[in-house]
């Protein structure tokens, strides 16, 4: 049985012949699954929220990540996406969030690339198309806060040789990367 102070109500009052456990989890999970201002989601705990400080603290220049998120349709992933981007915003004073419509800045979403939601763009002093579509978490998660800190380092992490040879071509190459669990 919850102790009397967990309890909104008398577990007697309660709908639909509630067991005192699943009880315990509706009244335990609620407060972890509101909403912030804005529509997000709060995705990160307070370990992830100190590993974005630390890996993004010392950032030689700002990062803008342009999210274009829901415009009134269905979009899974949207709220958590702008969730997980205002919590690394708010662990990082580095970096800034811009919330966009697909639809309704739509000249913009063409100049960015982004042509889904949720789509991302990781935008440094310049901007790099390094784009990211989805929700950045679980397995990405580590390697996006890690591509945000190459951008605000403005430091792509290969040697001198790989940057020498990819100078050398001479039409435009999109790479794309898909990313499954086994």
């Amino acid at each position: 049985m919850l102790p009397a102070v967990m309890m909104k109500k008398p577990m007697s009052v309660l709908r639909g012949g509630c067991t005192a456990a699943l009880a315990a989890v509706l009244l335990l999970c609620a407060p972890a699954c509101s909403k912030k201002t804005g529509g997000g989601v709060s995705m990160l705990s307070e370990k992830d929220k100190i590993y974005v400080r630390k890996t993004l603290d010392g950032m030689k220049d700002e990062v803008r990540l342009t999210l274009f998120s829901r415009d009134g349709g269905d979009c899974k992933y949207c709220g958590e996406a702008e969730g997980l981007l205002s919590d690394i915003a708010a662990a990082a004073p580095r970096v800034t969030v811009e919330i966009l419509s697909l639809k309704k800045d739509a000249a913009r979403a063409k100049q960015l690339g982004i042509d889904k939601v949720s789509g991302i763009a990781l935008i440094g002093k310049k901007d790099y198309d390094l784009r990211y579509f989805g929700l950045p978490s679980g397995y990405d998660f580590i390697p996006f806060v890690e591509s945000i800190r190459a951008v605000g380092d403005d430091n792509a992490g290969v040697s001198a040789e790989s940057a020498a040879r990819l100078a050398t071509l001479t039409k435009p190459v999109q790479l794309s990367v898909f990313v499954t669990q086994a």
